[in-house]
């Protein structure tokens, strides 16, 4: 099944609104600077104010759709849930609540449109069109999504355990066969799915060093739809083995943030 097919998960996030926006990380400042640099790029000398045009897909909280706007671009966020969207609408952004393949832009025109940990979501067939219809001439299509890994032999311990409840590989968040926070290092599958839209994209990784407690660690864990979508009791007691293992002054982690970038 692919994860847009998968409506339990893909709608799973609402309950835990407040703590994804709470405990989810800001993408990486050299990231952000790359999708404004192209939005730009797309935005030209004759885009009157000068602010880029962005269309964040799947924006949820608005992580990502807000550190666009401090960095300068007007920003239209699309977001199904109507409690992130709540969350969004509450940092100033504009927020219109609807699924992508359904949203109508009436017309509208932007220079670049992203997706922060979200491009899964959607059914490619019907948005990559869609993406092509409301992107202006020379615009850009912007992938990035979050790959936070602890460092060091805790990594070994907490991937065990996520291991075993998670036995039948449903903890997957890039659609590739890695664990939610262990992207493994092959070639994306968004990547085909573009060329064959008639995207040109190129990858790029954006390193960072982080340190969480134990409490935002789990936190954090704990808003992935793998883990939301679990039996309750399941959850809590993956939740009371993973708290055993971290020590009390926290982890250390690298964050490996993946931006793929394309033309039309």
């Amino acid at each position: 099944m692919e994860y847009f097919e998968n409506r339990e998960r893909a709608e799973s996030f609402g309950e835990v609104a407040a703590d994804y926006d709470a405990y989810r990380p800001k993408y990486p400042a050299a990231l952000i600077s790359t999708v404004m640099q192209a939005a730009e790029a797309g935005a030209g000398s004759g885009s009157g104010s000068g602010a880029p045009r962005i269309l964040d897909v799947g924006s949820g909280t608005g992580l990502l759709a807000s550190q666009l706007k401090d960095a300068g671009a007007e920003v239209l966020a699309v977001e199904p849930d109507s409690e992130m969207a709540a969350i969004a609408r509450a940092k100033d952004l504009k927020v219109e609540v609807s699924v992508f393949e359904d949203w109508d832009p009436q017309g509208r025109i932007f220079d670049l449109v992203c997706f922060g940990q979200s491009f899964h979501w959607v059914d490619p067939i019907i948005a990559l069109p869609k993406i092509r219809s409301v992107l202006k001439a020379g615009g850009s299509l912007a992938l990035a999504w979050n790959d936070i890994e602890p460092r060091g032999e805790l990594k070994t311990r907490l991937d065990a355990i996520t291991a075993r409840f998670h036995a039948e590989g449903s903890a997957a968040s890039l659609g590739t066969a890695g664990a939610e926070d262990n992207f493994a290092h092959v070639e994306h599958p968004a990547l085909t799915q573009l060329r064959g839209a008639g995207f040109t994209p190129d990858e790029a990784t954006f390193t960072e060093d982080l340190r969480f407690s134990r409490h935002d660690w789990l936190s954090m864990v704990f808003t992935y739809s793998a883990q939301l979508t679990m039996d309750p009791v399941k959850r809590a007691v993956m939740r009371e083995e993973m708290s055993k293992v971290i020590p009390n002054n926290g982890l250390k982690a690298r964050n490996e943030a993946l931006l793929v970038l394309a033309h039309a």
